[in-house]
């Protein structure tokens, strides 16, 4: 039976994932003041979230490939503590900053001390004495965050709307770091024997490459969408080439990773263009609390009856509710479609399964991703692009487009790789 150590990894590993992911979803926190006076400044902010995401992505895959071979649980932990400790100080200084000039920098840190977290703890909870547990953790604390960072409004022209929806609760911070040091002093004397044994030179590049081509690409698809749509309408064979480029990204990056790990990276990346078709909501509040409950039913229920496709049937569900969502009343909309993502997000997480630990952290990260959706403006959606908007249903047709061409690429995946059992990454 597990024990109170096993439970406080797992809750460690829940609020650390939910930081870290905050850290590479949404922008950092800053006072108020530092956006008075400097719209160059501010502009420069915007432009740099999609991108220290993807570099933060990158990050947290090439700490997971460098710990895994670790045999000393106590030295993983104290990555992730590092990274915190880091993220905890940015955070801070940020806050009380009346300076515009360092925003970007402050941003890009964020990110970079994010996948540090990221990455080591997505190793220390998927290698805990009862790995169930800490998938559970690390899963919710990565899921609430991918729901909540996709329907809250990243940027709004109401500045009171900004302030509440950039800010990491201050306190959160504060309990990951103290959380993250107890579990280091806990495992510092602690031993693991490695699944696989290797030469000391050997450094698996394959999840690294995999990661820089999904991030890069998915970062130069969706800049050069939104390219084509700043100051015109973009035309429809504009967003096909971005949804084309996104597939065969996805499936080259899947293909890198050993055996049938890849289904993981087709899964999110439909996931996360999806969860983008949805647009902006004003705020979540304490509907985070059923988000979290109904994002734990979809992982037991994946635990226990887990299938990809089944999960690109959720998926696609999301897909077509979201092209007919602005028929609908808004309320409605918000209510059915944040309580749909977090159900299919949990059973998504449920249904990866991964021969080699960092293709898990890649798989999960890539849900922080920008996705081309980004890059179509729309009556409704928070993040303006120039002066003109798209059809409503052009973000729910293309991302139906990117989870159908999942499909294929995860139906190709099978074909060519073997069936080979795998270490189960869910509750």
């Amino acid at each position: 039976m597990p024990k109170i150590g096993d439970g406080v990894d797992a809750v460690t590993a829940f609020a650390g994932a939910a930081v870290a992911g905050m850290a590479l979803f949404l922008p950092f926190t800053f006072s108020a003041a530092a956006l008075e006076g400097s719209p160059y400044r501010v502009t420069s902010l915007v432009n740099s979230v999609p991108r220290a995401a993807a570099l933060g992505l990158i990050v947290a895959v090439v700490i997971a490939v460098l710990v895994r071979p670790i045999n000393r649980p106590g030295l993983v932990w104290l990555t992730a503590t590092c990274g915190a400790l880091v993220l905890a100080i940015n955070y801070f200084v940020a806050a009380t900053m009346t300076s515009a000039d360092v925003l970007t920098t402050q941003n890009y840190i964020d990110s970079l001390s994010g996948g540090v977290i990221y990455g080591a703890l997505g190793i220390c909870a998927l290698r805990m004495r009862w790995p169930a547990l800490g998938a559970l953790g690390f899963g919710l604390g990565t899921v609430v965050v991918f729901v909540y960072g996709e329907v809250v409004a990243v940027f709004s022209t109401d500045s009171a709307m900004t302030e509440t929806t950039m800010h990491t609760p201050p306190a959160l911070v504060i309990v990951v770091v103290v959380l993250l040091a107890v579990s280091t002093l806990r495992h510092r004397h602690g031993v693991m024997l490695p699944a696989q044994t290797r030469l000391a030179a050997d450094l698996p590049i394959t999840p690294i490459v995999a990661a820089t081509v999904l991030a890069l690409s998915a970062l130069l698809a969706t800049e050069w969408l939104s390219g084509e749509f700043d100051g015109r309408r973009a035309s429809a064979w504009q967003v096909a080439i971005a949804v084309v480029v996104s597939v065969v990204a996805a499936f080259v990056a899947a293909l890198l990773l050993p055996g049938r790990d890849g289904a993981g990276v087709l899964l999110a990346v439909s996931l996360a263009a999806a969860a983008d078709a949805l647009g902006d909501a004003p705020d979540l509040g304490w509907s985070v609390v059923l988000v979290l409950a109904l994002a734990t039913a979809g992982m037991l229920t994946g635990a226990r009856w887990s299938t990809p496709w089944l999960a690109l049937l959720g998926i696609a569900a999301i897909c077509l509710y979201a092209i007919g969502a602005p028929q609908l009343p808004w309320s409605f909309v918000w209510t059915i479609g944040v309580g749909l993502l977090a159900c299919v997000a949990g059973y998504t997480f449920a249904s990866i399964r991964v021969s080699y630990l960092p293709s898990a952290v890649l798989g999960l990260g890539a849900l922080y991703l920008p996705s081309i959706l980004w890059a179509i403006p729309t009556r409704l959606r928070n993040w303006p692009v120039g002066g003109f908007t798209a059809a409503e249903s052009t973000p729910g047709r293309a991302a139906l487009a990117i989870t159908i061409g999942a499909a294929a690429g995860l139906a190709l995946l099978y074909r060519i790789r073997p069936d080979e059992s795998a270490t189960v990454v869910s509750s």
